[in-house]
């Protein structure tokens, strides 16, 4: 298989990027699923491939779609809001202003021969953001108050992929996962308090938007038993190893080092009848292998540092970071096929936040508040013709809230967020 050109691949990540200026996620930093069939079924996909797009978790489901090309969008609604000083007479609550995202998936699946199929797909895999409009920081210290505060993360991957049948049920198949992240950051001049000099620098926010680039691999197994009514998946991802947020060296641990967490999953479907099936998906992420994002925040009393200022401060290797602690995710779903031209799907996904409550990770959590742990989810498939199909998904994440101590005043802090998303896709089958 050709691998794109440069000036593709600079093309194909134009278009990723041109929706997704920030884009938002529903476990952890990741979004439930890609394409509106596996979002209608809580994001199960790693065992029943229903389109193109499910390679981009089990690259193995490539061999059982066929030929076909899928394109999605999802529109997110998410509320968030963040307090500080709870308890005390500087006390202060914002509600973040960033509450319209939009998160693009484009696939496309070629059965090249009766055993080995190629494709390509495109996603926009996850990220965060926020805006608030009274920085909540400047608040506690009575300067800048106005100061917006805020931050935007955006992943986004392709994947060329290549799926092989070992035998009648089983394949296997690969993915070279090609990543672009986008971060920007604002307002976080208080984070001074934690650099190496306890100053202000050129490199720890207000730089505007910074790229990075990178790869790695997944690799998947798609397993069909009982006369095909049964179906186990499974699917690893190696992290994904990016270059360096070279203006925000002062910010993320090991100067600016910010790759994407390795994952893996496996997953089960149950034909019950012919027209009803059931799917349960598991997976879990490994923040631990992030230091930028698994390094534990400041203290919330004494010295922020839990070591020294040496070791700690911000941009070191050892620098202080966001928390988090690895995630396990359980995904549920059903699909029913009405008729030939209509089908039904329901699902629930579950992912304890990895924000931990009590080591200091609120008060920089504020800023990137992933904590909505239930999803509901509905969604449908019409299909006017043999060939085409439109799918249309809704997912409903529940309020969550999380509080916890800060290193301010040895005050508490907290924040919450509650979703929408509505998905939208167009498929075509040859």
């Amino acid at each position: 298989m050709r691998l794109p050109s440069r000036g593709a691949l600079a093309c194909a990540f134009a278009a990723a990027l041109a929706l997704p200026a920030t884009s938002f996620a529903t476990n952890g930093m990741f979004v439930i699923g890609y394409g509106a069939k596996a979002r209608g079924m809580g994001g199960v996909s790693i065992a029943f491939p229903q389109d193109s797009l499910a390679s981009a978790i089990n690259p193995a489901t490539l061999t059982a779609v066929g030929t076909r090309a899928d394109a999605s969008l999802d529109i997110f609604t998410p509320k968030a809001s963040a307090c500080l000083g709870l308890g005390t007479p500087k006390e202060i609550c914002e509600k973040s202003k960033a509450d319209l995202f939009g998160m693009p998936a484009m696939g496309m699946a070629m059965q090249f021969t009766r055993n080995l199929s190629f494709g390509m797909t495109m996603v926009g895999a996850g990220g965060g953001g926020s805006r608030y409009n009274t920085n909540l920081y400047n608040s506690i210290t009575g300067s800048n108050v106005n100061q917006t505060l805020g931050v935007s993360l955006m992943i986004a991957q392709m994947n060329p992929t290549v799926a092989m049948k070992l035998t009648p049920h089983q394949s296997v198949g690969a993915s070279l996962v090609i990543g672009v992240q986008q971060f920007r950051a604002f307002g976080l001049g208080y984070f001074s308090n934690f650099t190496s000099t306890g100053l202000l620098t050129d490199k720890l926010t207000n730089n505007g938007n910074n790229y990075s680039w990178g790869a790695g691999l997944r690799v998947g197994w798609l397993g069909q038993f009982l006369d095909n009514r049964l179906s186990l998946g499974a699917e690893a991802q190696s992290k994904v190893y990016m270059t360096r947020f070279k203006e925000y060296t002062d910010l993320f641990a090991e100067k600016g080092s910010f790759d994407t967490p390795a994952n893996f999953g496996v997953g089960i479907a149950f034909k019950v009848t012919p027209d009803v099936t059931v799917g349960l998906d598991v997976t879990r992420t490994l923040y631990s292998g992030v230091r930028s994002v698994s390094n534990p925040g400041p203290n919330t009393s004494g010295s922020p540092f839990p070591v020294s200022q040496a070791v700690n401060a911000l941009g070191k290797e050892a620098g202080l970071g966001f928390g988090w602690n690895n995630q396990t995710v359980y995904k549920a779903g059903i699909a029913y096929r009405y008729n030939s031209k209509w089908t039904f799907r329901g699902g629930y996904d579950y992912g304890k936040s990895p924000i931990p409550e009590d080591n200091g990770a609120i008060l920089f959590n504020i800023v990137a508040p992933a904590t909505v742990q239930s999803h509901g989810t509905v969604g449908f498939t019409y299909s006017p013709s043999r060939n085409i199909e439109l799918t249309m998904s809704y997912i409903h994440a529940f309020t969550h809230r999380q509080y916890g101590p800060t290193f301010i005043g040895g005050s508490t802090g907290s924040f919450e967020m509650m979703q929408n998303s509505v998905g939208m896709q167009f498929s075509f089958k040859m």
